[in-house]
C-alpha cells in the first residue's frame, strides 16, 4: 500500500604499610563496579529491545497497540508514507486534523481519488514502550479493513519507521525493535546465510530498495513493501525485458486494495528462478501485473511478505545506520 505525501575513570596511593590490604580492597572493589556496570550493560541492552508479535494470518504484519491507552490494530507498512490513522479513530483520539490542507492519496486501486488530511498520531504505546509523535495522514480505510477481513485502524509507514532499527522475523512471527544493530546479534547467531546492502530508496519514494533482483536472466529494482501481503507485484518496465516476457504465463485475474480502493490485475506462473543475493525460489512462482504510478518508475517490481516468508527470512532495517540486512537459513530456536 503507498499514501503519497501532500503537495507535501582516581588513582588512589596508600602508604607502604599496610598496603597489600588496601591495594586486595581496591582490586575487589574494583572488579564489582566492573561487574555491576557490565550487568547494567546487559539490563541496558534488554530493556533496548522490544519485541513485538504480529499477527500473519493475512500475511500482513498486523500490530497490537494503543493510543492514549485505547487499543487499536495497526499494519507495519514499509511502503506507506508518511503513516495513516483511520478518520474514524482520529476523531474518536481527539487528534488535530487539518481539514484545510487535505490532498489526495497515491498508490493501488481504480478509484481516481481519495481524500487524506495532515495529522500528528501521538501518545502511541507498544507493550507498554511509549514513542513520540509522528506525522501522519487522516484517511478512509474502510476498503482496505473489508478486504483485510477486520477493522484496521491505522498503519505505522515511514514517518514511525525513519529513525529506528526493526527485526522483521517471518517465522518467529515477530518484530523487534532495537536500539543498536548488535543488539540482534543474538537472534541471528543461528543463520549460517546473510547478506547485506546500503538502505536506499528510489528519487520521491520512501520504500526501501533492493537493488538487483533476479528475474530469470533479467535483474532490476524491486521495492520492499511490508503492507503488501503478494509476493511479487510487476510492474510495466519489467515487461519491457524479454526475459520476463519469455518467463510469465498467463494465469488469470487477482483482485487487490490499495489506498485507491479495488482492483484487478492479471496473474501469471513465472516459468523461471526469482530472488536476491543468495535467495532464490524456484520456478512457478505466481505473480501479478499492477501499473506504475509514473511512466518514469524504475521499479521492476513490488515484492512482499509472503515472498520473504517463504524464503524464510529475517530482514534488519536499519533506518538509522541505512543498511538492510537479510538472514536465512535459520534453525528454529
Amino acid at each position: 500500500m503507498t499514501v503519497g505525501k501532500l503537495s507535501f575513570k582516581m588513582q588512589v596511593f596508600q602508604p607502604a604499610s599496610p598496603r597489600t590490604p588496601v591495594h586486595i580492597s581496591l582490586i575487589c572493589r574494583g572488579l564489582v563496579t566492573a561487574l555491576l556496570i557490565s550487568a547494567l550493560a546487559d539490563r541496558a541492552s534488554v530493556a533496548d529491545i522490544l519485541d513485538i508479535p504480529f499477527d500473519f494470518s493475512r500475511r500482513a504484519i498486523g500490530i497490537d497497540v494503543t493510543v492514549h491507552g485505547v487499543p487499536l490494530y495497526v499494519m507495519l507498512d514499509t511502503g506507506v508514507d508518511p503513516s495513516v490513522i483511520s478518520n474514524a479513530r482520529a476523531k474518536l483520539l481527539g487528534f488535530k486534523v487539518d481539514h484545510a490542507s487535505g490532498g489526495e492519496a497515491s498508490g493501488y486501486g481504480d478509484s481516481k481519488s481519495a481524500e487524506v488530511f495532515p495529522t500528528t498520531i501521538d501518545g502511541l504505546a507498544i507493550r507498554g514502550r511509549s514513542f513520540p509523535p509522528f506525522d501522519a495522514l487522516a484517511a478512509d480505510v474502510t476498503a482496505i479493513s473489508r478486504k483485510y477481513g477486520r477493522e484496521i485502524d491505522g498503519v505505522l509507514g515511514y514517518s514511525f519507521l525513519k529513525d529506528k532499527i526493526v527485526l522483521i522475523d517471518y517465522a518467529a512471527q515477530t518484530v523487534t525493535i532495537l536500539d543498536r544493530a548488535v543488539h540482534s546479534d543474538h537472534k541471528m547467531r543461528r543463520c549460517s546465510i546473510r547478506w547485506s546492502t546500503r538502505l536506499q530508496f528510489l528519487a520521491g519514494d520512501n520504500t526501501p530498495v533492493i537493488p538487483k533482483f533476479r528475474f530469470g536472466n533479467a535483474t532490476g529494482p524491486v521495492t520492499l513493501d511490508t503492507g503488501s501481503n503478494h509476493g511479487i507485484s510487476l510492474f510495466d518496465r519489467a515487461f519491457g525485458s524479454p526475459a520476463v516476457i519469455a518467463a510469465v504465463v498467463e494465469e488469470g485475474e487477482l483482485e487487490h486494495t490499495g489506498a485507491l480502493g479495488d482492483a484487478k490485475s492479471k496473474t501469471y506462473s513465472f516459468e523461471a528462478p526469482v530472488g536476491f543475493g543468495p535467495f532464490s525460489l524456484p520456478a512457478g512462482q505466481l505473480v501479478n501485473r499492477i501499473r506504475a504510478e509514473s511512466k518514469d518508475d524504475k521499479r521492476f517490481a513490488n515484492v512482499g511478505n509472503q515472498l520473504f516468508a517463504e524464503m524464510g527470512l529475517k530482514i534488519l532495517l536499519s533506518y538509522r545506520d541505512k543498511r538492510l540486512t537479510f538472514y536465512g537459513s535459520c534453525p528454529a530456536s
